[in-house]
């Protein structure tokens, strides 16, 4: 009988790895060498070994017996501390391998002196730090027996090949009735008019509820629907920002860098405006009515059958919906669990091949309880293995007896863990430091797992192989999950069982508030705020042992600052560091030496900082395997000593200044990622460096390849051989070239491995290219290519002939003329058609370039098959264009001005996306082809047209987006009408323009956004209430507008929610009777001179969010009656007459509980905020307050601000009148104080020398001009 499946305990692998280090030849004899006590080593390695048999007992016994689980925490902490201990050996040891091959370094030599002299314990009394650490272990030892642990013998479970893809989640078992109801809810249109339809799917975790969801929202018939559809998800840490901006981005398929809910709104309303979507909200929490009423606001724009779904585990979450169908989702049953079990177990075999293990496999089912997570996991676990022993160690396990009540852990979610191998343990524990939700990428985790030194070496892999492989068993396993294209996540259960097993040694800090960290941790993270002071780090002081310090960006868009102190004061304390992150932190502007006493370092993240150098002794940390200096601006030279890190495994500085490389790279013969090699003139800094580096992978960008001044080091290079890169950059530099046929010559010797996918070349200075560049067998993989500014050749390479490319750049060509038979494959006699693959294809800037030959064919085929988008920018001698683009989607023409179509059999008959600027040619062939499924069309710059043409903007076409720029000899639209399909339309700089008539901007029935700009001099009045469904207005420098109208308007204008004037001199009203318009939130007028009155009844508004008045010198009248009361954000700039102290009493500013932004500054303003601060009329909920372009206040009142009790933000600007801060100081609750081109307020408060730093230096962070303060 075979033996029984056994899970590896979670310190099995760090026990056996301690001891193969301590009987190692290389560690005795350096115990040997310095004279340690050799038998110590002996000792401790037995005494290991007796621990090691007891670990999967405990491993097993912990989870319910909590003197086991209090004796493996102390063994954790001695095993650690036994790796930290060895490591700082291991380190002296390399240390004296390096200085050896060294021993004129001075600098090296005077800091490790310093550093061993002032911790004697490391080196000097390493004998007692042993014994120490033996008698922690000897008592462990004697321990385990009082607990009564036992050895386990059994088969250990192994790892597994990951398969060659992962198991497909789209199956779902058992959930037809399900999914047959819930189809019938959202295929059904009986919403009312006003609300949109809420489906909520309720059910405990892990029953499967974003599964039938996933497969709801991906049904054909749902798709067909629904003209939009948007997946979020919202977790725990509920954030109505996030979740917006998430949904907005899938509908509109572009990133959005607004970060204001209310903006985020009104664009998220702007684009669903009269379509039917499907929003999807998985996984919430929140149960606040009011939380859930203004987030779905912008809901009610949809079409009439929209529908939002929403996942949750709480009825009451469903319940704050009001009359919402709640579909509450039941466990599976025991066939449909084992179904799906067996499916994660047996993959693709055949069932009913293995009876044994499928009777076993139907009782473990059972034990699932339904619960399609569970199944999914024990399945993982099971598969690939083929005895029944093993199977019914798994059916037979205490562990299904755990009560859930008790760590809130699924006991098949204990069993998933309790067998998995303990390299993978290790692994799948140390993700606890991600917060739930937090979405990683495989290369992070992966180089955070080698520095943590959780993956052991495989023979013949590399270390980061090793952990990618790791990586994609835990995925397989269903423990990690896809998240988005390039990145994963931790189902929040799964993410439960990682903290519960990282219990008190890995620690993630979530919020601003004060947490009590325990004082064992050894991984700490933390999600960035804006300005992280030293006051939330205060429980890491004194953390002697910490190994990791993680911030993590939630919110990747924000800037981030951080308090000096933690460089200065606390890093330097944290001597047993492994990991170190300060990524994106703006303020952070060195490194400082202190950096040399973290002799553990693996990692460390200075990206996106602005540090301006690295310090010296960064290179006297041997054990630095990843150092990442990416977007560095300021960072303008690496450390000489760069190539003394012998483990340097990855070294990134992409985005950085730095103009040579540090002599000797080629030592770096470890490095596996090197993102630029700057080509020096010297043998040290050569292109031959490059020889040694033979694991490079992923992309390497080679510059300044001028300086090659040997042809022989081209090929020392060894690019060819670099079989694991994927991405190369060559580029010459923007000198001109002296020897045309050497760089010919260069260009040929560096010809990289046939593995590359993406490849760059620019600034090269040959007349003509190498064969290789155009050659299949070359180049059998090459995906992307791009050429640029090569400006001395006179043809193009034999691009045609390679069969996988997709995307093709050609720029700033300046001496190709023609593009003829050798693009597409030289004379015509190879047997590889054309392009077989080409998807997306630019020229630009080719000043020369006339003519576009077709290739041999003659016409018989289509030269470009698959092309999809075609961009031709400033190409102005071209005459013609390709005759046949079957598949061609998006056309760009710009700055061709002799551009011409071709011949008749020029077809186009799949465009949706089209852009024109000056090409009339183009203009002019367009107006004879059919463009039926045209959606999107810009015109910029075209001279001597006065009307459209006609089939462009067709009214039966699906025409979404008209752009129309700076067309001066534009007169008219099309006479019939424009698309009804329309649903933005912008006109720029058109001045001749007459603008639609009534009835035409009446048939506009989708038109969404309409944008005004220096066009239509004849308009005079603009009618509001025409288009029925507008809800962005901008009209700007339109010097003939005297007003808006709303005759005929028969009902409020629901739809307008976003309205901006702008610089219209002879702007003088808006409608008497007020704007009727109560879904408006956002207001904006500007710069209109004669404008002397704001809307009647502003106060009626109650939508509106964010108002700005801007440079109105002769508004008098305003808000008389208070007001809008829901205004979040507040600006008066330039308002000269509304300096009058009833005016300012009239808006009610302190009734405002929703302002949370105020803007007062310029002209008029210095008498407005000294009335509101004189009689307290600031709202108490203001967070920020911002004052500029004062020109006689000399001091802010500051009574009229200690009532401010929410304000966090005071930023003072252009302000040189004031002189004096308040007396008074600043509310309690100020965080960040920002000071600038106030000449005489800045000295006053420069850092520690100015004479009121005292009243401002308790603030967290402190802005003055350019300096950056934070405490």
């Amino acid at each position: 009988m075979a033996a029984a499946l056994i899970g590896e305990a979670f310190l099995s692998a760090s026990i056996q790895v301690l001891c193969d280090r301590i009987t190692s030849t290389e560690f005795i004899d350096f115990f040997q060498r310095k004279k340690l006590d050799e038998s110590l080593l002996m000792k401790l390695k037995i005494t290991l070994l007796a621990l090691y048999a007891v670990l999967s007992d405990a491993e097993e016994k912990q989870i319910v017996n909590p003197a086991v689980r209090n004796w493996l925490d102390e063994l954790k902490h001695a095993v650690f501390d036994a790796e930290d201990l060895l490591d700082e050996i291991d380190t002296e040891a390399l240390r004296c391998k390096v200085e050896g091959e060294g021993q004129n370094n001075k600098l090296t030599s005077k800091v490790w002196n310093c550093f061993f002299t002032s911790r004697n314990s490391s080196y000097l009394n390493m004998n007692g730090r042993i014994e120490e650490l033996f008698q922690r272990l000897k008592q462990l030892a004697k321990e385990k027996d009082v607990i009564g642990l036992r050895e386990v013998h059994g088969v250990k479970v192994s790892h597994r090949t990951p398969t060659t893809s992962l198991v497909d989640d789209s199956r779902v078992y058992g959930r037809d009735d399900d999914k047959k109801y819930l189809s019938t809810v959202l295929l059904s249109d009986d919403a009312s008019d006003n609300d949109v339809c809420v489906l909520a799917i309720v059910g405990m975790g892990g029953v499967g509820k974003t599964a039938l969801a996933q497969i709801l929202y991906n049904d054909d018939n749902v798709k067909e629907h629904f003209a939009l559809r948007a997946w979020a998800c919202v977790s725990e840490d509920y954030d109505p920002i996030r979740v917006t901006k998430t949904l907005l981005e899938s509908v509109t398929s572009k990133p959005c860098n607004l970060t204001d809910l209310n903006l985020l709104q009104l664009e998220l309303k702007k684009q669903i405006r009269g379509k039917k979507f499907l929003f999807v909200l998985d996984d919430l929490w929140n149960e606040k009515y009011v939380d859930w009423d203004h987030f779905q606001i912008p809901f009610t724009s949809g079409a009439r059958g929209s529908k939002v779904m929403v996942t949750t585990r709480s009825t009451n979450v469903a319940s704050i919906m009001r009359n919402v169908p709640i579909h509450e989702l039941k466990p599976l049953s025991n066939e449909d669990c084992w179904f799906l079990l067996a499916q994660h177990a047996f993959g693709n075999q055949t069932h009913g091949s293995r009876p044994k293990l499928e009777e076993i496999g139907k009782k473990i089912a059972v034990k699932c309880n339904g619960l399609p997570l569970a199944a999914k996991t024990i399945g993982g676990l099971l598969r690939c293995k083929i005895d029944a022993e093993e199977w019914n160690s798994v059916l037979n396990s205490n562990i299904w007896e755990l009560p859930y009540e008790r760590s809130n852990i699924l006991p098949a979610l204990w069993l998933s863990y309790h067998y998995l191998p303990a390299q993978l343990k290790q692994c799948f524990v140390y993700c606890s430091i991600f917060p739930k939700g937090y979405r990683f990428k495989r290369e992070e985790v992966v180089l955070l797992w080698v520095a943590e030194g959780l993956i052991v070496q495989v023979e013949n892999m590399k270390v980061e192989e090793v952990a990618e492989k790791y990586f994609d068993e835990l995925l397989s396993r269903s423990l990690f999950q896809k998240s988005r294209k390039m990145s994963f996540k931790m189902h929040d259960l799964i993410n439960g069982l990682a903290t519960f097993m990282a219990r008190g040694f890995c620690y993630s800090l979530e919020g601003n508030e004060s947490h009590e960290v325990p004082k064992i941790v050894r991984h700490f993270s933390y999600v960035k705020e804006e300005f992280d002071a030293a006051s939330r780090f205060g429980p890491l002081y004194g953390m002697k042992c910490l190994r990791t310090f993680l911030p993590l960006a939630l919110r990747l868009e924000m800037k981030f600052y951080v308090s000096n102190r933690i460089l200065q004061d606390l890093l330097p304390t944290l001597t047993r560091l492994r990991v170190l992150s300060l990524s994106k932190y703006k303020n952070i502007t060195e490194v400082p030496d202190s950096i040399g006493h973290l002799i553990h370092l693996r990692y460390m993240d200075v990206s996106y900082t602005s540090i301006e150098r690295l310090p010296d002794i960064v290179c006297t940390l041997y054990n630095l395997q990843t150092l990442l200096l990416s977007n560095c601006s300021s960072l303008t030279k690496l450390p000489a000593g760069i190539p003394k890190l012998i483990n340097l495994h990855h070294l990134n500085f992409k985005g950085t200044n730095i103009g040579e490389m540090p002599s000797e790279m080629g030592r770096l013969k470890g490095l596996r990622t090197l993102t630029t090699f700057i080509v020096g003139k010297s043998t040290g800094s050569s292109i031959k460096q490059l020889r040694e580096l033979s694991h490079l992978r992923g992309k390497l960008s080679i510059l300044k390849l001028r300086n090659v001044l040997d042809l022989e080091d081209a090929v020392r290079a060894n690019l060819k051989n670099k079989k694991d890169l994927k991405e190369l950059e060559l580029a010459w530099g923007d000198e001109d070239t002296n020897d045309s046929e050497k760089e010919r010559h260069v260009l040929d010797k560096l010809q990289p491995s046939v593995n590359l996918e993406k490849l760059a070349i620019s600034f090269y200075g040959g007349i003509s290219f190498p064969n290789w560049l155009g050659n299949s067998n070359s180049l059998s993989n090459i995906q992307f290519m791009r050429l640029s500014d090569c400006s001395h050749c006179l043809s193009l390479p034999s691009f045609g002939q390679l069969p996988t490319l997709k995307v093709l750049y050609i720029e700033r060509m300046k001496s190709v003329m023609t593009v003829g038979i050798e693009f597409y494959g030289g004379n015509g006699t190879s047997v590889i058609k054309p392009f077989q693959s080409l998807e997306k294809l630019a020229f630009k800037k080719m000043p020369e370039w006339e003519e576009w030959q077709p290739s041999s064919s003659g016409g018989q085929q289509p030269d470009f098959p698959r092309l999809q988008e075609l961009i031709l920018d400033n190409c102005p001698k071209l005459r013609g264009l390709p005759y046949h683009l079957p598949c061609l989607k998006k056309l760009s023409a710009s700055e061709c001005g002799v551009l011409q179509g071709g011949t008749a059999t020029f077809t186009i008959d799949c465009l949706k996306q089209l852009r024109i600027n000056e090409c009339p040619g183009v203009l002019t062939l367009l107006d004879t082809k059919s463009l039926s499924l045209l959606q999107y069309l810009n015109i910029q710059n075209v001279v001597g047209v006065k009307c459209l043409p006609k089939k462009m903007v067709h009214s039966r076409n699906f025409l979404h987006h008209l752009g129309l720029y700076n067309c001066p000899s534009l007169e008219s639209f099309p006479k019939d009408s424009l698309p009804t399909t329309l649903t933005t339309l912008i006109v720029a700089n058109c001045k001749r323009l007459e603008f639609l008539p009534h009835e035409m901007m009446s048939q506009l029935t989708s038109l969404d956004y309409l944008r005004i700009e220096n066009s239509c001099d004849s308009l005079k009045s603009f009618p509001l209430g025409i288009l029925p469904n507008l809800s962005h207005l901008v009209i700007h420098t339109c010097e003939n507008l005297e007003s808006l109208s709303i005759e005929g308007v028969d009902e409020n204008l629901s739809h307008l929610n976003k309205l901006q004037i702008r610089n219209c001199q002879n702007f003088l009203s808006f409608p008497r009777s007020g704007l009727p318009t109560p879904n408006l939130t956002d207001l904006r007028v500007l710069q209109c001179k004669n404008l002397e009155s704001m809307p009647k009844k502003i106060h009626t508004l109650i939508a509106l969010r964010q108002l700005e008045l801007s440079d109105l010198p002769k508004l008098v009248s305003f808000a008389r009656e208070g007001l809008p009361p829901n205004l979040q954000e507040f600006e008066v700039n330039n308002c000269d007459e509304l300096r009058h102290v009833d005016v300012v009493n009239d808006w009610g500013l302190q009734g405002l509980v929703s302002l949370q932004q105020f803007h007062i500054g310029g002209r008029g303003s210095d008498a407005i905020l000294e009335t509101l601060l004189k009689e307290k009329l600031l709202p108490t909920a203001l967070h920020s307050l911002h004052i500029f372009g004062l020109s006689s206040l000399k001091v802010v009142n500051g009574r009229g601000l200690q009532h401010l009790t929410s304000l966090r933000r005071l930023k003072i600007n252009q302000s040189p009148s004031l002189e004096f801060l308040p007396e008074e100081g600043f509310p309690a609750s100020l965080s960040c104080l920002s000071i600038h081109r106030c000449s005489s307020l800045s000295k006053r408060c420069q850092n520690k020398t100015g004479e009121d730093w005292a009243k401002i230096s308790h603030i967290p962070l402190i802005k003055i001009d350019d300096e950056v303060h934070i405490i």
